[in-house]
């Protein structure tokens, strides 16, 4: 993508490229042994993807993931650690985000769940922004998987290649180029802005 061939469609994530996420969803001391677990584990985890592909109830992901890691901490506590794990929006989303809207077609592919959906709608008000967010436990699919790129494509009717998507994580920037869009990490909102410029579609100071 040059200069003189803008996006179609601007394509985000939002976890770790819009919105701040707590470096783990539970407390240190929940985990024996010295272990920790950030979003690289997130992705790693079965139970953890299940759930954002909408296949588990709220109680059954609290105590898969109990089981699973070894978390000292009830179910209740579970849910409302994770319930917390997004800050808000970065410094600079909305101001970004009222810029980019003017000119261009904006939309959100993420992985998310029944718990943290509603945050981003209703709490962080991210919908006004973007044509469509699409949201892995609504659709069933789940990053990196590439017919959640798929999907994408298909429901707006974008050439793959006028796509730009914004992802944190390498492993969902691979996938998104392998079925043929303009695919770039970023891990906050700088990081959009200084990609943005180098691709000669917004200027920063």
């Amino acid at each position: 993508m040059s200069v003189k061939q803008h996006p179609e469609l601007i394509l985000f994530d939002l976890g770790g490229v819009l919105v701040e996420l707590k470096p783990s969803p539970f407390p240190d001391a929940w985990f024996g042994g010295g272990r920790t677990f950030d979003g690289i584990d997130w992705f790693r985890s079965e139970t953890a993807m299940q759930f954002e592909r909408g296949e588990l109830a709220t109680g059954d992901f609290a105590a898969g993931l109990q089981r699973e890691l070894g978390l000292q901490a009830g179910t209740e506590e579970i849910l409302d650690a994770f319930a917390r794990w997004p800050i808000g929006p970065f410094n600079g989303t909305h101001e970004l985000l009222t810029a980019l809207r003017k000119s261009y077609r904006l939309a959100a592919l993420t992985n998310t769940n029944p718990l943290h959906w509603p945050r981003l709608v209703g709490e962080f008000q991210l919908p006004r922004y973007f044509s469509e967010i699409f949201a892995s436990h609504r659709m069933q699919l789940a990053k990196p998987d590439p017919r959640a790129f798929l999907h994408v494509l298909e429901s707006t009717g974008a050439e793959p290649e006028r796509v730009l998507f914004f992802d944190d994580n390498p492993v969902n920037v691979a996938a998104a180029a392998e079925v043929g869009m303009v695919a770039r990490r970023a891990r906050s909102v700088g990081d959009v802005r200084r990609e943005l410029d180098k691709l000669g579609l917004l200027r920063v100071n």
